[in-house]
């Protein structure tokens, strides 16, 4: 199981809903650090959690301006794609889809990047 710190997960043994603040090793295996209610620490072994839900991403005014850019440049390579591909003599159904496949690069290429620069899920 793939955990950050902040998920919310669920102890089985007795459904105490908590969020992740750590891991640790112990001599008989790794143990889940979670936060529950109240602040209280807990460890609990992997097998005993359920994964409720993922840390929320936070929204920045940089992120809103960076998303809006980068569907600005797929947009733009769709263009140029397909306006290409008119010019060369290819016919409309060509074009849309020489333009569609540009605009899925650009994403494409974006959400590899976004994938790399995420917060590292931890292995336990």
């Amino acid at each position: 199981m793939q955990l950050a710190i902040g998920d919310v997960v669920r102890d089985r043994s007795d459904m105490a809903l908590g969020t992740v603040a750590g891991a640790a090793d112990q001599a008989d295996g790794s143990v889940v650090v979670i936060q529950l209610s109240g602040g209280e620490l807990r460890q609990v072994r992997r097998y005993d959690l359920e994964l409720v839900g993922r840390r929320p991403e936070s929204k920045t005014a940089g992120g809103s301006v960076a998303s809006w850019g980068v569907h600005g440049l797929a947009f733009t390579a769709a263009t140029l794609g397909g306006g290409a591909e008119l010019a060369s003599g290819g016919g409309w159904l060509l074009a849309f889809l020489v333009g569609l496949g540009s605009s899925s690069a650009v994403m494409a290429a974006v959400q590899a990047v976004q994938r790399m620069a995420a917060p590292r899920r931890i292995h336990v």
